[in-house]
This record gives C-alpha cells, sequence and structure tokens, in this order.
C-alpha cells in the first residue's frame, strides 16, 4: 500500500509539471511583454522581429506563454523567414510550471 502511496504522489506531481499541449497566439517578444506586463501596451510595441531574443505567444485571453531556449531559436527562425509583422504562431510542446512552454514545434500561421 505505501508502494501505491509513493507512485500516486510521483505521478500526480509530474503530472503538474508537464501538460503537452498546443497552443496559438500571437508571437510576441517576451522581455517586451514583461516590461509592460499591467500596462496597455500596443500590438506593434511587442510584436516579434529579428531583434527578438526572448519569445512568447500571446494567447486569446492574453495570457502569455514564455519559450524555452529552443522554442527561442526555432522562433527565431521563424521570424528570420517571414515578412509579415504580427505574426501569429501555433507551438506544441509542454507546459513547464504555468508560463513557459518546452517547445517541439512552431508553426507560422
Amino acid at each position: 500500500m505505501k508502494q501505491f502511496a509513493i507512485i500516486a504522489i510521483l505521478f500526480a506531481m509530474s503530472a503538474t509539471f508537464a501538460f503537452a499541449g498546443t497552443w496559438t497566439g500571437r508571437l510576441v517578444d517576451a522581455a517586451c511583454k514583461a516590461t509592460n506586463e499591467g500596462r496597455d501596451s500596443s500590438v506593434a510595441s511587442c510584436a516579434a522581429t529579428t531583434a527578438t531574443h526572448l519569445f512568447a505567444v500571446e494567447l486569446a485571453d492574453a495570457k502569455v506563454l514564455n519559450l524555452d531556449a529552443a522554442g527561442n531559436e526555432k522562433a527565431a527562425d521563424a521570424v528570420k523567414n517571414n515578412q509579415k509583422t504580427d505574426l501569429h504562431a501555433t507551438v506544441t510542446g509542454s507546459l513547464e510550471g504555468q508560463t513557459t512552454v518546452k517547445v517541439e514545434k512552431i508553426e507560422i500561421q
């Protein structure tokens, strides 16, 4: 019974730390969003550009999910290969904590 309890606790803990999923939203500059948190920043002021190093996806409900290091590299490549200024993306990966996505794939729309 004790082993079952330990296994159940470990399973519950691991489930809270890594939620696999897909998120769709606007690709933004994570540093800009963090700096302007709580302010009414314009869409253009936090748009991802070729100069952006830290990326995030802003969801329709205004929640911002930061990308991990691998996701930042994938997003930078996607931005360099796209001419649009307001990029929307679908990010596939797993949620680490409440605000960071461990990115497997990014698709620009």
